[in-house]
């Protein structure tokens, strides 16, 4: 009986643990403004310190995977995903959903908090 117990509390512990996950994805999600491209380069005052949420075509990729170039039909905007300390795997050509904030020096650039290609979400 306690054997049975245990094996409940840690199936109810890991369903708490499983929906605070998808909880915080629904709230970062949700504290960003989802926008096109063309729409950031056209006022980039407005939303450098910003979180944002676009969608695209990755059209160019370091090779290690720590930056790319995202294009929609509005325009094209550099990603750096190395101050958050992650990557992902070779993508050129595929579509792609990207959650960051937008920085401006020199040139606008937005570090990625969370990229989704296809089914999977990096990191």
């Amino acid at each position: 009986m306690k054997k049975c117990m245990k094996y409940a509390t840690f199936a109810i512990f890991l369903i708490l643990c499983l929906t605070g996950i998808a909880f915080a994805e629904t709230i970062e999600q949700k504290d960003s403004n989802q926008v096109q491209i063309g729409t950031i380069l056209e006022d980039p005052e407005t939303y450098v310190g910003q979180n944002v949420t676009f969608n695209g075509t990755i059209s160019s990729q370091c090779g290690s995977g720590c930056w790319f170039i995202i294009s929609d039909d509005t325009g094209d905007l550099y990603v750096t995903l190395r101050a958050n300390n992650f990557v992902i795997p070779p993508a050129m050509g595929k579509k792609a959903t990207v959650i960051g904030q937008v920085s401006m020096k020199g040139d606008v650039y937005v570090t990625g908090s969370q990229v989704i290609i296809g089914d999977t979400t990096y990191p």
